[in-house]
């Protein structure tokens, strides 16, 4: 065993995903989408905000958040994350990672993640 490797549980989820969940004309000149974001932190309605002014969810004259974003809401669900063992050169090594004290596998971790439903509604000039 090297003294110098890493212990880590590496999250399998990116950080961000924005998707598109559904959308179609709502009347002859509306349209409406919606979006999905799922994230590994909670994010304040501010930020779902500005992610919408930057263009990267929703688009058109109306946009909005469904889903709970104050700090207060509770995961969409867990991820069971095994614990890898990373070489001091970047390398991560096969196998279960092995607690050098105890012998023993480390355990796996059940890490949050978020998730925010949010519309968008455009009129026929967008």
């Amino acid at each position: 065993m090297n003294n110098t490797n890493t212990f880590t549980w590496l999250q399998i989820r990116p950080k961000l995903v924005i998707e598109r969940t559904g959308g179609g004309m709502i009347s002859n000149n509306y349209s409406g989408d919606t979006w999905r974001i799922t994230t590994l932190y909670p994010l304040k309605k501010e930020t779902i905000l500005e992610l919408n002014k930057l263009g990267l969810v929703g688009f058109g004259q109306e946009f909005g958040v469904l889903s709970q974003c104050d700090g207060k809401e509770q995961p969409a669900g867990y991820d069971t994350v095994e614990c890898v063992e990373i070489t001091k050169s970047g390398e991560m090594l096969p196998g279960p990672a092995i607690n050098p004290y105890s012998g023993e596998p480390y355990e796996a971790k059940k890490l949050p993640f978020y998730c925010y439903e949010c519309y968008s509604r455009c009129d026929s000039g967008d």
